[in-house]
């Protein structure tokens, strides 16, 4: 009697598709907290929040990768899923487990087996540190928790903080930032002049999301690491069994493509340069013709 591997066919995508989205949902959030001082020098606590709503998805995104990896891994190696529960929220313990399997079969041939090796990361352990107290709870619930503490430990902002300051940008992605500006500003101008201006509101609001380069530097780091347990995942899955499916397809390209192409397609969202500096440039003749006869 043949085996109905649905189930499990069903679950492992599923998890997989919600890893993958909590990840990118996370990544997203994060390159949008702020990072630079409101006039006073000191810098906005109502837009804090921005950390914790990132951070708390991208751990959990990037916790249910790790123990997907390692289930994956030991079904294709031993024909039985591992019980996971003893990894509980410990983020480098998960990532040291992950770093601990040995992928095999034709998936390690693929040009995705660049990315099968752990990435060294200038800002660990602090990096990691910083994920894993946050996914424990300690970061989770700093908020609530000061609210009846003796004293209250409200930290995950400070430990960013400290991180953005020691992190550069490639001149690449400072470019798509100010390409990003550009279509944002254009988008909303020729919304308005159509006469769309109310209609679009919310609209507008979500594109003008702002997004801060040093909390971009760190955010990329934080990619790599998804990268490199993504990369794990797929080939722990590429043909290596009839009852998984291939979780590559899943994961790709979204987290397994270079750290410049993550942050033009998914963060900044632009497809292709050169059009979108074409299509810009001939906008802005538009915008700056309206200005002028404004001004007159």
């Amino acid at each position: 009697m043949a085996v109905d591997n649905r189930p499990i066919w069903d679950s492992l995508v599923a998890e997989a598709q919600f890893a993958t989205e909590l990840a990118l949902t996370g990544l997203r959030r994060l390159c949008s907290v702020p990072t630079e001082p409101d006039v006073g020098g000191r810098r906005s606590n109502d837009r804090n929040y921005s950390l914790h709503v990132g951070m708390y998805s991208y751990s959990s995104g990037l916790e249910r990768l790790c123990k997907l990896a390692i289930a994956c891994n030991n079904y294709a190696a031993n024909g039985e899923f591992p019980k996971l529960r003893k990894y509980n929220h410990k983020i480098g313990k998960l990532l040291d487990a992950v770093e601990e399997l040995i992928p095999s079969g034709p998936g390690t041939t693929m040009h995705k087996a660049k990315y099968l090796t752990r990435p060294q990361d200038d800002l660990d352990p602090d990096l990691t540190k910083m994920v894993e107290r946050f996914a424990n709870g300690d970061g989770r619930y700093e908020y609530l928790d000061s609210l009846w503490k003796d004293k209250p430990e409200v930290s995950t902002f400070n430990e960013w903080s400290a991180l953005v300051a020691k992190v550069s940008v490639p001149e690449e992605v400072r470019d798509l930032i100010a390409l990003k500006d550009a279509m944002v500003y254009a988008i909303e101008a020729e919304l308005a002049d159509a006469g769309l201006e109310s209609s679009s509101q919310r609209v507008r609001e979500d594109l003008a999301l702002p997004t801060y380069v040093p909390s971009v530097g760190v955010t990329l780091k934080l990619y790599r690491k998804v990268r490199w347990v993504a990369a794990i995942l797929d080939v722990a899955t590429y043909y290596t069994s009839p009852g998984i499916p291939i979780l590559g397809e899943v994961v790709s390209p979204t987290l397994t493509q270079t750290t410049v192409n993550f942050f033009r397609y998914e963060i900044a969202r632009i497809s292709d340069e050169e059009p979108v500096t074409e299509e810009l440039q001939e906008v802005y003749k538009r915008i700056l013709k309206r200005e002028a006869e404004e001004d007159a």
